[in-house]
Parts: structure tokens; C-alpha cells; sequence
């Protein structure tokens, strides 16, 4: 037992609903937002169910990883060609997101698109000013564009000591991220920095997934627990102490390894045909969720996020508003991502042609 196409879906879907109980909930300062009850050690326990959601972006890049290594081959231009495309088609939906939010923003607010110098920065990924969310793109990007190196390397090397050795560029990275040991007067290098301390942070996800692909992990462990009752009931169990054992230490530094716990749980549970289906839709529209929902809770319309009160509510509501505006981005993405590479195709065709 791997974990299949349809398993890394459910984990996007997963990973996105986490990414929203992480944006919406982890605070500590609430300011009337919503409804704190019940409260644990004077802070509401739908905190640190937020809290367990920075395990999102972790989730993602170890999915990544996993995908990108089964899929990988040995020749290096087939390779560039397929990171292209898959690079290509990611940046053409957030352009549709970018140009379609920077519209609605300059028609309720008057912060977009800004300066045309600020719209081609974050066309460009080069910044993320108009919703802080993006940062991911860019650190997306440069882990496609490296993973035939990281790929060989996986290969090349035992795993164990690719795990200790990008378990310590984790450690420095998040060091840096988080205490800011080095400062820059210059904005161009504390941009570069600031980029290369993001992959950094993100990279052991990332290469643990592929090297979980490399080692077949998940099939190791599916077939010492095959013969274990209850299953779901002991996985859930666990999945309850990871929560509260992330409470009791709170820091994000833990994220990643919260992260392949779960994947490991949740990919060894028994899932029901509904639970696939819903959290497989779900999958299908993490993208365009991770592109829009910042917008939606925090610039463009808080008060009609916040606006039921109630966490579950409000949580349910955002989930709502995000997924109707990408069945919307829709519209313009699958139109154009067939009339992109369908041309790309043709132009394929006809220089083979010539060069015949």
C-alpha cells in the first residue's frame, strides 16, 4: 500500500482545511471576532485546534515530494519540460486569481493594484504584498525547479542521512525565520535571504515525502498493521494526542514532524466513500482556496467573514465563499489551460515537421 493519486489529493484537502483553522483561529487576541467558549488556561480551545494547522504547508510539500519523485525519470530535459509545465500551469491560475481579486479590490477598496512597480512584483513573484499567503508560490517554484538535483541526491545517498542533514538546514532556516539572527540594510538581499530561509524551512517536508516514495514507507507499515483492529479508532486517537501534544508545546518548529505523523495515520486509516469524495472536492479546489481565502478573512471582506460568529460557523462560511469563487476562477482556468497547451502541442507538431 502507497499512497495513491487519490491520497494525496485527500491530503491537499485536508491540508487546505488546516490552513484555514490556522488563519482564522490561531490568535490569542480575539477582539470580538467570535465566540471563545470554552476556554482552556484562559485561551479558547478553538486555538489550539488552529494551532495543529501549521501542519499545512508541511503536508503539502511532503505531497509534493511524494508525487514528484514516482513521477520523475531519468532524462533531465523530459524532466525541465514536465517541471515547466507543471510550474506554468500553476502560475496561469494564480494569475487569473491575482487579476481577477486586484479587480474586485480597486472596486471596494482603494489599496489595489497600488503602483504598477508593486503589481508586477507580485505578478512576478517577486512579492507578496497583496496577500501574504502567496509566499508559497515562489518556494513552490524553486523546490520544482531543483527536485531533479534533490531527486539525485535522494538516490544517491541513505536516507537517514538526508533526513539529519536537511532536519539541520530546517533548523537553521526556521532559526533565521523566526529570530531574524541576520539582518540586511539592503532590500534586495533581505528579499534573497528571506527566500532562500523559506525553502529552507520547507525542504525537509519535502524530500522526507520523496524519500517516503523512494523507500516505499507506507507499504512497510501497512503491512505490520493490516491485522489491526480498530484501526480508525486508534488513528484517531493519536491524531487526538498529536493535537494535544502540540498544546503543551506550542512552538511552530514541530510543524513538519506533526505533519508526516499524520500523513502516516491518516494514509493507514480506512475511509469510507463519502469521506474520499468530500475531501477529494476538497483537494481539487486547495489551490484556488490557498489563492483567494486571505482575501476573504482578512483584506477585502472580514466582516462578512467573521460575520456568523460562531467558530464552526465562520470556518464552514469561509470554506463556502472560497470554493464558489473557484468554481468562478474555473471558468477562465480550464478555458485556458486547454487554449495554452493545446497551442503549445500544435507549435510542438509543426517545428517536428519542419525539422522532418
Amino acid at each position: 500500500m502507497d499512497i495513491s493519486k487519490e491520497d494525496s489529493k485527500m491530503l491537499k484537502g485536508i491540508a487546505i482545511m488546516f490552513m484555514l483553522l490556522l488563519h482564522l483561529f490561531c490568535r490569542k487576541d480575539i477582539n470580538g471576532l467570535y465566540a471563545t467558549f470554552p476556554i482552556i488556561n484562559d485561551v479558547p480551545a478553538v486555538y489550539y485546534i488552529g494551532l495543529f494547522g501549521d501542519a499545512c504547508v508541511p503536508i503539502y510539500c511532503f505531497v509534493s515530494g511524494y508525487g514528484l519523485f514516482l513521477v520523475i525519470k531519468r532524462d533531465m530535459a523530459s524532466n525541465m519540460k514536465k517541471n515547466f509545465s507543471r510550474v506554468l500551469k500553476l502560475l496561469i491560475n494564480f494569475w487569473i486569481v491575482l487579476l481577477m481579486f486586484v479587480l474586485i479590490g480597486s472596486i471596494v477598496g482603494d489599496e489595489y493594484p497600488g503602483s504598477l512597480g508593486q503589481f508586477l512584483m507580485n505578478f512576478l513573484l517577486l512579492s507578496n504584498s497583496y496577500n501574504s499567503a502567496w509566499w508559497f508560490l515562489q518556494t513552490y517554484v524553486i523546490l520544482v525547479a531543483f527536485s531533479p538535483f534533490l531527486f539525485s541526491l535522494i538516490k544517491r545517498y541513505n536516507s537517514a542521512y538526508m533526513i539529519i542533514f536537511f532536519g539541520f538546514v530546517y533548523l537553521i532556516s526556521y532559526i533565521q525565520r523566526i529570530k531574524v539572527v541576520f539582518s540586511f540594510e539592503s532590500e534586495i538581499l533581505s528579499s534573497i535571504v528571506n527566500s532562500i530561509v523559506l525553502v529552507g524551512t520547507s525542504l525537509l517536508p519535502f524530500v522526507i515525502g520523496a524519500i517516503f516514495a523512494k523507500d516505499k514507507v507506507i507499504s512497510k507499515f501497512s503491512s505490520k498493521i493490516v491485522t489491526i483492529k480498530y484501526r480508525n479508532i486508534i488513528g484517531l486517537m493519536f491524531i487526538l494526542l498529536l493535537v494535544v501534544g502540540h498544546s503543551l508545546y506550542e512552538s511552530m518548529i514541530v510543524a513538519p514532524f506533526t505533519a508526516i505523523v499524520f500523513i502516516c495515520i491518516f494514509t493507514l486509516m480506512n475511509k469510507g466513500p463519502k469521506v474520499k469524495r468530500v475531501l477529494s472536492y476538497l483537494g481539487d479546489h486547495s489551490t484556488n482556496i490557498w489563492l483567494t481565502h486571505m482575501f476573504f478573512y482578512m483584506t477585502l471582506f472580514p466582516k462578512l467573514t467573521f460575520a456568523p460568529y460562531y467558530p464552526i460557523f465562520i470556518f464552514t462560511w469561509l470554506l463556502l465563499l472560497c470554493l464558489m469563487s473557484s468554481h468562478i476562477i474555473n471558468l477562465f482556468y480550464k478555458p485556458l489551460l486547454k487554449f495554452v497547451f493545446k497551442h503549445k502541442t500544435k507549435a510542438k507538431i509543426e517545428t517536428r515537421s519542419v525539422a522532418g
